[in-house]
């Protein structure tokens, strides 16, 4: 297996290096981005070679989030660190497959906040998958657009390493959708039992609609957010790797 920090160029080994380094949660939030790259595993962590980016895929939550987006700095010495994924509507105005670029992300555990580059909305950072009554409470505490689970915990490793840092997110579920009960099905280390949530659902008539219909928001909300990502990083692919950090 190849060392971490490493890549092979014809019998040689060299030192890892890219200008955009990207955390996410699953790689089915990327799909279509990550068709074709090479992978490997680095301390437990998916990672994925794209030409001018590397990708890490921690798992769900602030702690998958911090441990996939350390490694993924030590992997690429990158000038931008970006928070890449699926996220739910807290606007009624975004919809399945709108892509949310943040300016500003909230820790709803500690209430950190932490600016960003290139963004307009306020993104909260949840401490679980959240229905539609806890949207819109948080809504009304942050005055946010949406919600995911990881970017705060991303954030706070860009700010320790001083590298610029954004947020992509695209709405797989909006304010009113009835999230099926997926909480209980995902394991401390991040990693969602799908075969487990599968079977539970199974037997559950009530939810076979909305696990259908999220599966189908969350197909189209990946294939956007991967063209939203391949611009950001052409906008970056010619910046050299570790020259353009900056302190936020």
């Amino acid at each position: 297996m190849m060392p971490c920090g490493a890549r092979l160029t014809g019998s040689a080994t060299t030192a890892m290096s890219k200008p955009v380094a990207i955390v996410a949660a699953m790689r089915s939030e990327l799909g279509p981005l990550l068709r074709g790259a090479s992978k490997r595993e680095c301390n437990g962590v998916e990672v994925y070679e794209l030409p001018s980016a590397l990708v890490a895929i921690g798992g769900i939550g602030h702690a998958a989030g911090r441990r996939a987006a350390e490694v993924i700095v030590g992997e690429a010495n990158p000038g931008i660190l970006i928070s890449a994924g699926l996220a739910g509507a807290l606007s009624p105005s975004l919809k399945a497959g709108d892509i949310v670029r943040a300016r500003e992300v909230v820790d709803e555990a500690s209430g950190e906040r932490h600016e960003t580059i290139g963004g307009d909305a306020v993104l909260v950072t949840a401490v679980r998958v959240t229905g539609s009554q806890g949207k819109r409470r948080l809504a009304t505490a942050y005055s946010a657009s949406a919600v995911d689970m990881e970017a705060a915990a991303v954030a706070g490793i860009a700010k320790q390493h001083g590298i610029c840092f954004a947020v992509v997110k695209a709405i797989s579920d909006d304010l009113a959708f009835a999230m099926p009960p997926v909480n209980g099905f995902v394991t401390p280390q991040g990693q969602f039992r799908a075969g487990a949530f599968a079977a539970h659902v199974a037997v559950r008539p009530r939810w076979w609609l909305p696990t259908v219909r999220l599966a189908l928001n969350s197909r189209r909300a990946s294939r956007n957010l991967a063209v939203a990502l391949e611009h950001l990083i052409e906008q970056h692919a010619q910046a050299i790797p570790g020259e353009n950090k900056v302190r936020l």
